[in-house]
């Protein structure tokens, strides 16, 4: 969710993670269906609402 907040992408996040780019594709899906979100950046805004120093910039 973190890195999702971050505005990665899914080949992004794979090369950082060091997975498959559809693995992570996966797991955005089930972490979007999880929250009842249909997008990338609901689940960006949600982590922002969790973590107010990202929101901050710090």
């Amino acid at each position: 969710l973190d890195l999702l907040a971050e505005g990665l992408t899914n080949r992004q996040i794979a090369d950082r993670m060091f997975l498959a780019e559809k693995t992570v594709k996966n797991y955005v899906s089930r972490l979007l269906a999880k929250l009842g979100m249909q997008r990338r950046t609901q689940a960006a805004v949600f982590a922002s609402k969790l973590d107010p120093a990202r929101r901050d910039g710090g």
